[in-house]
């Protein structure tokens, strides 16, 4: 789907819109329509049987979007005058019984909201099919959308046949998992899912969190899919309680491995805005972008008292370098003599790295935090009660706990902010370091101001292979700038060598997970090197041309003149 605001862009718009579609679906004809200005998407699920019944289950809201991909839908759509809701469902059916359609299906429309109180709505396409959100509809009918498509495929009559009798109880939020990393323009990633541990059992249904997915620990996201990881569903009686459901159960949804969406899908069920029923349209995230922008912060807790968690995500490090887990109790269930003789003894196993000797006897290390701004440095110093006094900049926190043997971290900093994090640990020997995630848990009525960390450490016992293979640049190298892959993906068009670029001319065209992507020359200059192909799968990163500088390439035509 493309946008055509002038003449200008129309032509191509439409080569990029044709090239899409035969990729995708082997067909070159493209849909020319009208352009809503901030519409809300509403879509009715209808069933029809071979006997001539059909229904409207309801309809879903699903305005929030990016680039006219659905991100967050709900079910039923809130603040719809009955009457509107009447017509849309009606209308619906009244489509899919015109063509003769029997199946499961979803008849889309676009509610104008320039002239709402007009109540005017346009068809925009159906799907003869069940659509990714149908199970918010499940959620809030108690049926089973498969069963009735199962039971029309064998002939039988719909399993409720009168529209009156069609159950919507309560509202339902359904929330996309991407492999995407929201900081740099919501490029689809790849990549090996080394830990996932979702809010609800995924798989088994649920009457009010349920989780859709394929992937487990362990499995990769290729380049030959769309980037979706999984469907977060979420039920509660009203849409205040649902919403608040939705926001708690995303900020428990543990991933590593990959980037996802994960916190601006929080952003975005926090603003204000979507907290107000029936105030989002397709232009909520155009008029919020500020509000719901992403950053490197954003991904490794930076926005949320930064020290703070990098100091234990530290302690969390130094845990498990030391193999400290396994501890039944915490620091804050132990008491009396049993509780000191565990946590304040020297010869405790949970009392880890301390030395006598007193102040001197201490034993410091130092990590390095590594991340793409800089690499910074924490001392931390151990003490006879187990706990680290991580210092960082000349800032100083004490943090104690216990990990026990499913990665459950107890915390307590500064001997008074109690906290619970679920922490996952990579070690990457070829990189030369160790990544700890840590999601909060609201747990004992501790303190749950924060929901999640990333911290990459440089590996404290390197190995020493891991500067096999560094290769550095030369005397002979040639001055020109190089294109890289922004992410996986296949070539579909490519310049030639020889030919010369501008600056932010198209280079390369790279499909990936269905989208296609521009990448553009970073400097003007000549093509003297084209490292792909049309037709080649590229690596995230990978390098696939070299540009010389202007003035470097003039001065080689010169020379081959002369």
């Amino acid at each position: 789907m493309r946008i055509v605001w002038s003449e200008k862009e129309f032509l191509p718009a439409l080569e990029s819109a044709k090239s899409e579609s035969l990729s995708a679906f082997g067909d070159t004809n493209v849909i020319l329509e009208r352009y809503l200005v901030d519409p809300r998407h509403i879509e009715v699920q209808v069933m029809v049987d071979t006997h001539g019944n059909g229904v409207y289950l309801h309809e879903r809201d699903c305005s929030l979007q990016r680039r006219h991909q659905k991100i967050i839908e709900e079910a039923p759509a809130s603040d719809l005058p009955d009457a509107i809701r009447k017509d849309l469902g009606e209308k619906a059916v009244m489509a899919a019984q015109a063509v003769d359609y029997q199946n499961a299906g979803t008849v889309e429309f676009l509610l104008d909201t320039q002239n709402e109180q007009d109540g005017a709505f346009y068809f925009c396409e159906m799907n003869t099919r069940l659509q990714v959100e149908h199970p918010i509809t499940e959620m809030i009918t108690k049926q089973d959308l498969v069963e009735w498509q199962l039971r029309i495929a064998a002939g039988q009559e719909l399993p409720i046949k009168n529209q009156d009798d069609i159950p919507c109880i309560g509202h339902s939020f359904e929330a996309r998992i991407y492999a995407e990393n929201p900081a740099k323009g919501f490029m689809p990633q790849t990549g090996h899912v080394w830990y996932h541990n979702p809010p609800a059992e995924p798989n088994v249904g649920g009457t009010d969190v349920r989780v859709d997915t394929a992937i487990k620990t362990g499995g990769d996201v290729t380049v030959h899919y769309d980037p979706m990881i999984s469907k977060l569903i979420v039920w509660d009686e009203d849409r205040p309680s649902a919403l608040r459901k939705l926001i708690s159960s995303l900020k428990q949804y543990q991933l590593a491995g990959v980037p996802s969406n994960i916190p601006f899908l929080v952003k975005c069920a926090e603003h204000p805005t979507f907290a107000v029923s029936g105030a989002v349209n397709t232009g909520f995230l155009e008029h919020h972008a500020n509000d719901v922008k992403i950053d490197a912060n954003d991904e490794t807790g930076g926005g949320r008292d930064r020290h703070l968690l990098e100091s234990v995500a530290s302690s969390a490090l130094l845990l498990l370098l030391e193999n400290r887990k396994g501890a039944e109790g915490t620091l804050f269930s132990d008491s009396g003599e049993a509780g000191r003789r565990k946590s304040g003894s020297p010869w405790s196993n949970f009392s880890g790295s301390w030395r006598m000797g007193g102040e001197k006897g201490r034993l410091s290390r130092t990590l390095t935090l590594l991340d793409e701004e800089e690499e910074r440095t924490f001392t931390c110093r151990s003490n006879r009660d187990g706990s680290f006094d991580v210092i960082h900049e000349d800032k100083l926190l004490s943090v104690g706990g216990f990990m026990d043997d499913n990665g459950k971290m107890s915390v307590i900093v500064n001997g008074t902010q109690h906290m619970s994090f679920q922490i996952a640990s990579k070690e990457d020997v070829g990189n030369g370091s160790i990544q700890v995630m840590g999601w909060a848990i609201a747990d004992g009525g501790h303190d749950d101001p924060n929901y999640t960390f990333s911290a990459v450490f440089r590996h404290p016992y390197p190995s020493s292979s891991l500067s096999a293979g560094v290769e550095s640049a030369g005397a002979g190298a040639t001055t020109g700038s190089l294109v890289k892959a922004p992410m996986p993906g296949k070539i579909v068009r490519c310049v030639k060598e020889g030919d010369t670029v501008g600056v932010n001319d198209v280079v390369i065209v790279l499909e990936s997970m269905k989208m296609e992507h521009v990448i553009t020359a970073p400097s003007a200059g000549q093509i003297i090197e084209l490292k792909c192909s049309v037709g080649d799968i590229v690596n995230d990163g990978g390098i696939l041309a070299l540009i010389q500088d202007v003035e470097m390439a003039s001065e080689n035509n010169v020379g081959d003149a002369a």
